[in-house]
This record gives structure tokens, C-alpha cells and sequence, in this order.
């Protein structure tokens, strides 16, 4: 647990509240990014399962990235990788080792679900290269570049920026809005598994 906190921390820019407040930031992004697809390959806009229009597993996805492998220049994670070749090879092993987490990740939690409520959470049958139907190789890579690319890019930037906000408001608002989010991820997945079927709050058919 001293070794987890080690890596949260490192650095006088990696506060507990700031990582507090980019979860919650990376949760949005998320929502934003499934409803975009959605409206691609639906033409709909709803609720992804949850009350808010946070989806924590986007921001716990990251968490759980920085935690193992930290970003792809420091290699502060807990698992230690030694970049001894070029800066080529060092973002690609990186990708590739995020590509590897996000692939085990969605079948745990995808057949995870599956098997507590019965529901198909998402479905990637249809798509080239899947892998049961809630992983995919294409998929995985996509998402793997976008999180190298802000690991490497964003990442930093936007904890140091957060690292100015001091004021008891600031934290405050953080610690509250990341409580709401784990209570509402919980009680969606509960009414999932209790009522063996999905979380459809609202929807809005665009086309």
C-alpha cells in the first residue's frame, strides 16, 4: 500500500486530490466518447448505464495505467520497464503493455458482468480481431495511442496545472464530486444485477 501511494504521489504535482479531480476528468471524457460512438453506429444519445455523465472506469482505467506502468518516460510504475533501445521501442512497449491491461481489463470486467447480471455490457462480436465479445485487438490498440499519447503529452500538464488549485473549495468540490461518481457507478451496477438488465435511465434517438 506505502509502494501504491509512492507511485500516486510522486512528485510534489501528484496530489491525492488532483488525481481526485482528473479522474473525474477523464470519467467525462469518457461518457463524451461513448456517446459519440454511440451516435456513430446508433444515431442515439442515453444514460451509458449511469445516473451522471461520468463513466469511472474510463478514470480508474488511467489510474490503473499510471499505477503499473507509470507514463512513458519516467517508468516510475510498479512494474519497473527498462527502455534500453530507442524512443520508438520505448513508446511502443509502453502502448503495447497498456494494449495488453485494456484487453485482460474488458474481459474481466465484461464477463464479469455478464456473469453477475446476466447483461451483455458492450459487444465487439462485429468488429475484425475481438477476442470473446468484449475485447478486441483493433479496439485495444486504438485506445492503447490514445492513452500513450496523453500519458505523454497531457498528463503531466494537466497535474501540474491542477497543483495550483490550493484553496478549500477546490478540494472540497474534488473529493465530493469523485464520491458521487464510486456511489453512482455503484448503485448503476447494482440495478443492473439486481434487475438483470440494463440501466437505461434516458435516450434521445437523434436519427
Amino acid at each position: 500500500m506505502e509502494q501504491v501511494e509512492q507511485v500516486l504521489t510522486k512528485g510534489k504535482h501528484h496530489r491525492i486530490i488532483d488525481w481526485c479531480w482528473t479522474i473525474c476528468i477523464i470519467s467525462f471524457v469518457g461518457f463524451l466518447v461513448e456517446n459519440s460512438w454511440n451516435v456513430f453506429t446508433a444515431g442515439r444519445l442515453d444514460n451509458r448505464n449511469m445516473h451522471l455523465p461520468f463513466i469511472l472506469g474510463y478514470g480508474l482505467a488511467i489510474l490503473g495505467v499510471y499505477l503499473f506502468f507509470g507514463t512513458p518516460t519516467d517508468n516510475n510504475g510498479l512494474i519497473n520497464i527498462s527502455y534500453k533501445l530507442n524512443e520508438v521501442f520505448q513508446y511502443a512497449s509502453y502502448a503495447l503493455l497498456v494494449m495488453i491491461f485494456i484487453c485482460i481489463s474488458e474481459l474481466i470486467v465484461g464477463n464479469g458482468m455478464e456473469l453477475l447480471s446476466n447483461v451483455h455490457y458492450w459487444d465487439f462480436s462485429d468488429i475484425p480481431l475481438h477476442i470473446t465479445r468484449y475485447t478486441s485487438i483493433l479496439t485495444s490498440c486504438a485506445y492503447s495511442i490514445i492513452i500513450t499519447f496523453f500519458m505523454s503529452h497531457i498528463f503531466d500538464r494537466l497535474m501540474t496545472w491542477l497543483s495550483h488549485f490550493d484553496d478549500s473549495g477546490y478540494k472540497i468540490i474534488g473529493l465530493v464530486l469523485f464520491i458521487l461518481l464510486a456511489l453512482d457507478m455503484i448503485i448503476s451496477l447494482d440495478s443492473m444485477i439486481m434487475n438483470k438488465n440494463f440501466n437505461q435511465i434516458w435516450y434521445i434517438q437523434i436519427f
